[in-house]
């Protein structure tokens, strides 16, 4: 994908919704969280609006912070899933429902063999992770946005 090509979908999506597409960034435990400022500036300089959960934070604090950014997106930094992680996938998606947010898209950023991989909406590989991946999610957050739209637009007539 070409940085043209993702300006025209961010710029389609700011028709839409008014603003640029936000995107909440955590980390599932204390080993992420270094790649929390490099995972974010990718997505920033993708033409994102981001948000970074503080360190330490559970799931109902990451859940809780979708809502007051009003992000569009939340993904979790995740580069292993055998390990002891602070927030796990389940509980998240969980705490994600129990806030009212189930139209956030919700991601790994870690292995994209994770166990949690059929219950996210996107798992980008971490060893690989680059603008083209953005692009693919800015893709697919416009698909959802147009559908949305146009399931919410009066009949013509």
């Amino acid at each position: 994908m070409t940085s043209i090509e993702l300006a025209s979908m961010l710029s389609r999506f700011a028709e839409i919704e008014g603003r640029h597409p936000r995107i909440l960034i955590a980390a599932a435990s204390h080993d992420e969280e270094r790649l929390l400022k490099s995972v974010a500036s990718l997505f920033a300089d993708g033409g994102f609006d981001v948000d970074i959960s503080p360190p330490v934070s559970d799931e109902t604090s990451i859940a809780r912070q979708v809502i007051d950014c009003d992000a569009d997106i939340l993904a979790l930094i995740r580069l292993k899933a055998e390990g002891e992680d602070r927030v796990r996938v389940a509980d998240l998606i969980s705490s994600i429902d129990a806030q009212g947010a189930q139209h956030v898209q919700f991601g790994i950023i870690g292995n994209p063999e994770d166990p949690a991989r059929d219950t996210v909406d996107f798992v980008f590989d971490a060893a690989h992770f680059a603008t083209g991946d953005i692009g693919g999610l800015m893709r697919f957050l416009l698909l959802l946005e147009e559908s949305r739209m146009g399931a919410a637009a009066p009949p013509q007539g």
